[in-house]
């Protein structure tokens, strides 16, 4: 029997965190901010200055909206927690498109919620009819996440459109996770839902900082929605947790309005280590992979080695100290599929593929 690797040699392809460091404007922000004395309570819906400096930025993308329809959360996570506690009664059902985020149904359930998967169409995209005949009576929410993870895609407008007439045609209120929305590739640009006007009033964009400006332990994020729908979800955050610490909204803000050409230069860094990553793949001729647009990872199919993934990661982790994202995680139907991150150093992701490449070959 093999040893078991110890966790510090571990090649970590699991992680979805960008492995650069936060900006030194950002970080000289909190810094100053401390000095400064921001260490008290702030506003419950969240620093005025940060939520204009949001609604600048989201005019970037087409979104018009106004500071009072800002939230400022503790991350991305938490804002869609505040979506469906407001929205949600117990027993009320969420639409989740598959493959999707392992920690939607999570929350789904904390609230007392249930969840109805939903099967793709080609390339792993949301299929709007299988959608539309997934709706029940209980159905009040639909959930999207574009660019996606696991898979990557990044929704084109027709596609946003068609969802967004199907929230409509169905009364569904949209929560949409747009959390990689500046990590797109090859020239795409990302559509918001938050764009289109005639959904406003039907929907919750939720965003974070941790992705685009390396800010993942710093635990920021924030969420539009309509005023009232707002108000509600401040009042719950408020009584959970008073407001997200003060210095760190000035980090925030330094993110914002600082330089941006640091987040241009990572994107372009991960779309290298994409190439990098697909490059790999393709040495396996029976996998099927799925370019990724947009997000930071790859999600291929490996059904023709007849390994289920739970298996072949626990094996892989083992042997090899190499650790991936089984696809079971995703949804109901990806028990063949595995999330492979690439916001790892070139090097990890070389000897870490290798290696799942030369498992799969001695299976044969």
């Amino acid at each position: 029997m093999s040893k078991a690797r110890p966790t510090a040699g571990l090649v970590r392809l699991d992680v979805g965190e960008p492995d650069l460091p936060t900006p030194r404007h950002v970080v000289a922000a909190a810094e100053e901010a401390l000095r400064a004395g921001l260490t008290r309570y702030g506003p419950p819906e969240g620093m005025p200055e940060l939520r204009e400096a949001v609604c600048e930025h989201l005019a970037l993308f087409g979104v018009d909206a106004r500071p009072d329809e800002v939230l400022i959360t503790p991350g991305a996570s938490f804002a869609i927690y505040l979506a469906l506690k407001a929205l949600l009664r117990p027993g009320d059902e969420v639409l989740l498109p598959t493959p999707t985020w392992f920690v939607y149904p999570d929350l789904v359930e904390v609230v007392g919620g249930r969840c109805a998967f939903v099967r793709p169409g080609p390339g792993l995209r949301p299929d709007v009819e299988a959608l539309k005949e997934a709706v029940g009576p209980r159905t009040r929410v639909l959930m999207v996440n574009s660019p996606n993870n696991p898979v990557g895609y990044a929704l084109r407008e027709d596609e946003v459109r068609a969802l967004a007439e199907l929230a409509l045609d169905h009364r569904l209120l949209v929560v949409s996770d747009e959390v990689y929305k500046m990590i797109v590739y090859d020239g795409l640009k990302h559509v918001s839902f938050a764009s289109l006007s005639e959904l406003r009033e039907r929907l919750v964009l939720v965003d974070s900082f941790s992705k685009a400006y390396r800010m993942t332990g710093w635990r920021l994020g924030y969420l539009v929605a309509p005023r009232e729908l707002r108000d509600k979800m401040v009042r719950i955050q408020a009584a959970l947790l008073a407001c997200v610490p003060p210095f760190v909204q000035q980090a925030g803000l330094a993110a914002l309005r600082g330089p941006q050409e640091h987040v241009r230069e990572m994107v372009a860094e991960y779309q290298a280590r994409r190439d990098l990553l697909l490059d790999i793949l393709s040495r396996l001729p029976d996998a099927r992979v799925v370019k990724p647009e947009g997000s930071l990872y790859v999600f291929p199919d490996l059904s023709a080695y007849g390994v289920k993934a739970s298996t072949l990661v626990a094996r892989l982790e083992r042997e090899h100290g190499v650790r991936l994202k089984p696809g079971d995680a995703f949804g109901p139907w990806w028990d063949y599929h595995v999330r492979i991150s690439f916001c790892r150093a070139r090097e990890e992701i070389v000897r870490g593929v290798e290696k799942l490449i030369a498992l799969l070959e001695s299976l044969g």
